[in-house]
């Protein structure tokens, strides 16, 4: 497999102010995990090591009642910067991770 985040890097909307705005490609790629939400389950347990794959995408994510998925995030200035500057640049990096492991469980799994 090809290990080159820009080849899957996802294509997010920008606002008029030309900030990038990774919620809505995020909160898809959610929709997307909850049509078939029992692979996903191992991935969203907080035990398993590869939960924080999900973590760049599940923090700009709502559920159906419009609440955080991850929770309410902590309130002070380096969260907000987090989230507005920092942690969509990451999902790049884990969508090949995804992927691989995806793969990996799919095809090598003997069940």
């Amino acid at each position: 497999m090809d290990h080159r985040p820009q080849d899957y890097a996802p294509r997010f909307a920008t606002e008029p102010s030309g900030d990038i705005d990774p919620r809505p490609w995020c909160q898809g790629f959610y929709a997307a995990m909850n049509l078939n939400i029992k692979k996903w389950k191992r991935l969203l347990d907080l035990d398993n090591p590869n939960h924080g794959l999900l973590l760049p995408i599940l923090i700009y994510c709502v559920d159906k009642k419009g609440k955080p998925v991850l929770g309410k995030p902590r309130p002070g200035p380096e969260t907000a910067h987090l989230i507005e500057h920092e942690a969509y640049k990451d999902i790049a990096l884990v969508i090949p991770a995804l992927r691989e492991l995806h793969y990996v469980t799919r095809y090598d799994d003997p069940k």
